[in-house]
C-alpha cells in the first residue's frame, strides 16, 4: 500500500532530521563548554561566554529531538519486527495518538526555543549570532554556533511537519478501514 511507503518514508526523516537535531545541538553545548584553545592573532579579543549565558532553550530543544529520536527508533523497530498484517484500527489510533504527544512536544519546545532566544539576550543562540562578526578568536564559534542554532530550529520544524503528515496518513488509513 502506497500509504505505509510513505509512513515508512516519513518516519525515516524524521527519524534523521531529529537525530540530526540533537547531533547539532549536543555539539553546540560542546563549543559552549569547551572555549581551552586560546589562540590570539594580532587585535583579536579571547572569546569569552558571558557568565549569565543562557543555554535552557537549547537543552529544552535537545531534550525534545532526543525524546523524538528515540520515539522514532522504537516505532521503527517495531514496526520492522510486528507480523505483516492488516492494521487495526485500535493500533492506528493509538499510532495516532502517540504521533499527536510527539507534535505537541515538538511545538512546545520550539516555542520555548523561540520565546526563550527572543526573550533573553544572553541566551546561546542569540549570543552567538549578535557576537559572530566581532573580531576575536571566538568568532568562528560564535558563527559556528549560530549556524547550528538556526539549522537545528528548522530541522525542528520540518521534523514536526513530516510527524504531522504521518499522523493525516494515519488518519486517512484508519478512516479507510
Amino acid at each position: 500500500h502506497w500509504l505505509t511507503r510513505l509512513r515508512t518514508a516519513l518516519r525515516l526523516l524524521i527519524l534523521v532530521l531529529s537525530g540530526g537535531v540533537a547531533v547539532l545541538l549536543i555539539d553546540t553545548l560542546k563549543v559552549y563548554r569547551g572555549n581551552r584553545n586560546i589562540d590570539l592573532r594580532k587585535g583579536e579579543l579571547p572569546m569569552t561566554w558571558p557568565a549569565h549565558t543562557n543555554p535552557w532553550p537549547t537543552l529544552l530543544l535537545l531534550s525534545a529531538a532526543i525524546a523524538n529520536f528515540v520515539a522514532s527508533i522504537t516505532i521503527m523497530y517495531m514496526q520492522m519486527t510486528k507480523p505483516l498484517f492488516p492494521a487495526m484500527r485500535a493500533q492506528e489510533m493509538k499510532k495516532i495518538m502517540t504521533g499527536s504527544i510527539r507534535i505537541v512536544l515538538w511545538v512546545i519546545a520550539l516555542a520555548g526555543f523561540n520565546l526563550i532566544n527572543k526573550a533573553s539576550k544572553a541566551s546561546l543562540g542569540r549570543y552567538a549570532c549578535t557576537n559572530k562578526n566581532i573580531i576575536s578568536n571566538g568568532r568562528y564559534q560564535y558563527r559556528a554556533v549560530c549556524e547550528e542554532q538556526g539549522v537545528a530550529f528548522y530541522f525542528a520544524v520540518t521534523a514536526a511537519a513530516a510527524e504531522l503528515v504521518c499522523i493525516a496518513t494515519l488518519s486517512f488509513s484508519a478512516l479507510m478501514s
